[in-house]
């Protein structure tokens, strides 16, 4: 989330900084092209390259910095000057450098005392330390623009999920349901720009006419990263689809995914859905809503209050959608097969880290006695 301060119409020094560079260079760029028009910017805007690697480099850009903003431009008008993608700002090994300590000193001295008549300095930079006297400088003189990606799970899942939906309103694309978009951040992950690049690839998929995205067009094409996989083999884990989790399976194996964080994943997300069992056996959590629209509704009394609020984390704070998913998967076993999944995990986890059993035959065998539905008892002829 971008926060701005000052206004846009007397400012003469920009900071834009925050953890997302997709983000910070695009609003950086249309800062300077709001500054400094294209008709302009052959003789009114000065662009310097702040990704150096040494410290030579950043003393160097640094320097043409300072010279540019009071370097008056031709013919006395406007002059922008844009120091992009600064990387010494930050408490980095080049931030720390007496060198280069010397001349951001240099350009905050000047940032203070206001840039000539005329000078416009635009700066975009990931984590800039906000301990340095050049943030405060520039909070207190400058327009500082911060994309920062918020510190709670929750609120930097909603985050995301905003960032996808202006993406996606942008390219004149809409969601067929609330699961297309879950799906669509699970397997692109939380990276703007990547975010951008699937969604652009959804926008040519799904043509000029039909503008609905369906879940099954963001499995076609949507490329899943390597945690979205991992999330699927859990999914199908708690879904109970036998098939799917096997394909899966291999498929990370053969990625060279590590079989003890496999099954630390399945041992968590068995963990989530004995929890949320035993919500909904004690009446603490129902779900609502017919099969295609599922929708989680927590009713906790005096007692259940007590037991979740002392979780390390607390199920109700979990995304709903992501809750109402999770007691869906939790409904297809019953407490004894959670409870004999529990021990069926540890089991196989002792085995695998003890014993030189393969772990790929290991995996395959525990999936299949976790998910694989007992047959029901012969009558008694």
């Amino acid at each position: 989330m971008a926060k701005d301060r000052k206004s846009t119409d007397t400012a003469s020094v920009y900071l834009v900084a925050g953890d997302d560079d997709f983000l910070i260079d695009q609003k950086a760029r249309s800062l300077v092209d709001a500054l400094c028009p294209v008709e302009e910017q052959a003789l009114g805007r000065e662009i310097l390259e702040g990704a150096v690697d040494v410290v030579d480099e950043a003393v160097q850009v640094l320097g043409q910095c300072l010279e540019a903003v009071q370097t008056v431009g031709f013919f006395g008008g406007r002059k922008v000057v844009w120091l992009r993608n600064a990387v010494f700002f930050s408490d980095s090994v080049l931030g720390k450098s007496d060198a280069v300590k010397k001349q951001v000193e240099a350009l905050t001295g000047l940032i203070k005392a206001g840039l000539p008549e005329g000078q416009v300095l635009v700066i975009s930079a990931l984590k800039v330390d906000g301990r340095t006297a050049f943030y405060k400088a520039c909070k207190a003189a400058a327009e500082v623009i911060e994309f920062k990606t918020p510190d709670k799970p929750r609120e930097a899942d909603q985050s995301v999920r905003e960032r996808v939906r202006d993406i996606w309103r942008s390219l004149g694309l809409k969601p067929a349901n609330e699961e297309v978009t879950e799906q669509f951040v699970l397997r692109a992950g939380d990276d703007t720009r990547r975010l951008m690049q699937e969604s652009e690839k959804l926008a040519a998929f799904v043509g000029k006419d039909e503008r609905v995205v369906t879940v099954e067009m963001v499995r076609e094409v949507v490329a899943p990263g390597r945690e979205s996989i991992a999330w699927d083999l859990a999914d199908q884990a708690g879904s109970r689809n036998l098939g799917a989790a096997l394909v899966t399976l291999r498929q990370l194996l053969f990625q060279r995914e590590s079989p003890i964080g496999l099954i630390i994943g399945l041992e968590n997300r068995f963990r989530e859905l004995m929890l949320l069992r035993e919500c909904m056996r004690r009446k603490w959590l129902r779900l609502e809503g017919s099969e295609r629209y599922r929708k989680a509704v927590w009713n906790v009394d005096a007692e259940g209050e007590a037991a979740l609020s002392q979780l390390p984390r607390d199920p109700r704070k979990i995304h709903w959608y992501r809750v109402a998913k999770l007691s869906e998967q939790a409904s297809r076993y019953s407490l004894r097969e959670l409870l004999r999944a529990q021990e069926l995990l540890a089991e196989t986890h002792e085995k695998m880290v003890s014993e030189s059993l393969p772990h790929p035959l290991a995996l395959e065998f525990l999936l299949i006695r976790l998910i694989a539905r007992p047959k029901p008892a012969r009558a008694a002829s």
